[in-house]
């Protein structure tokens, strides 16, 4: 049986000693987040207000859930939601209407990707997805997600291939937004992955929803 490198290992150790900046850019998909202010808040389809209203927020709500993504908008940063509890294709608020409110319970399903090469996994409760342009997408069976103690912020988790062939992802909640170095968006988490057939690859993560 193929064991997880130790390479991996120290780079999610290097990864976590890496300092965060001092700014919050990225709101945390571990918390739960509340409305703020007497009004509805619009939500955009796109991190860019000029694309058009497509739905809007009671005042009062609560319980929100976020995927950690962060844009810059003219007027401010702006953060992805999942108005439903995270079954729908996630939206986006200005993040200046949303205060944190409690932890979540559960164990959030996390959509992770990089460039060059491209790649994609996808990880929720004992399953994960790899994706790959041109290739066939790969189900592996995932461990339970071992937080680094004294920083839950940071985590591996065990991947688990074909013919008992076996990777891992380590990941770290990065306050300052991780960046795929292709777009403006900026991600809650940064991520290492080591495939089951050996390959090792970095990139973001996010909360996943739809």
């Amino acid at each position: 049986m193929r064991r997880p490198g130790r390479a991996l290992l120290l780079a999610a150790f290097l990864l976590a000693a890496l300092p965060a900046a001092l700014a919050l850019r990225t709101p945390d998909p571990a918390l739960r987040y509340s409305l703020e202010g007497a009004a509805p808040a619009p939500l955009w389809s796109a991190p860019d207000p000029a694309s058009g209203v497509v739905a809007s927020l009671p005042a009062g709500t609560r319980g929100l859930l976020v995927t950690g993504r962060q844009a810059q908008g003219a007027s401010g940063d702006l953060w992805e939601v999942l108005p439903a509890g995270g079954d729908e294709h996630p939206l986006w608020i200005e993040a200046a209407r949303l205060s944190t409110g409690e932890a979540d319970s559960g164990v959030p399903p996390l959509q992770c990707a990089g460039t060059e090469p491209f790649w994609g996994l996808r990880l929720a409760g004992t399953q994960a997805r790899m994706s790959r342009p041109g290739l066939r997408d790969r189900d592996l069976r995932t461990g339970p997600r071992r937080p680094a103690t004294g920083s839950p912020g940071v985590f591996v988790q065990i991947l688990s291939g074909p013919a008992r062939s076996v990777g891992q992802v380590a990941v770290v909640r990065r306050s300052e937004g991780c960046s795929d170095g292709m777009s403006d968006l900026l991600a809650p988490y940064e991520a290492v992955v080591t495939s089951p057939s050996g390959e090792v690859l970095s990139g973001c993560c996010w909360r996943a929803g739809g």
